[in-house]
């Protein structure tokens, strides 16, 4: 299964918001069933950061997402993030 997640910092929080995902990309990578979990900043775009994902299955990515470290960022979203983060499942 393929996940992209899209989202843009708020103005100003641009450096907390690449940190704060930053940190996620090492313990992500040793989630079970993770294949692919890289971080990429839009070019021309700063703020606007995106994940692609592949998981070996939709149950590895569904208990990634109760892990600590994914958690934990999704409670700072809202000092972090302009608008919603955005999720797409793609086979």
């Amino acid at each position: 299964m393929t996940v992209i997640a899209r989202m843009r910092a708020k103005s100003g929080h641009e450096a907390a918001l690449r940190d704060a995902l930053t940190a996620l990309v090492a313990p992500t990578r040793r989630a079970p069933g993770c294949l692919t979990y890289d971080l990429h900043t839009e070019v021309g775009e700063p703020a606007r950061f995106w994940f692609y994902e592949v998981w070996r299955a939709p149950e590895d990515h569904a208990a990634n997402l109760e892990s600590p470290h994914i958690t934990g960022f999704i409670a700072q979203t809202a000092d972090l993030l302009d608008g919603d983060l955005e999720v797409h499942f793609l086979n």
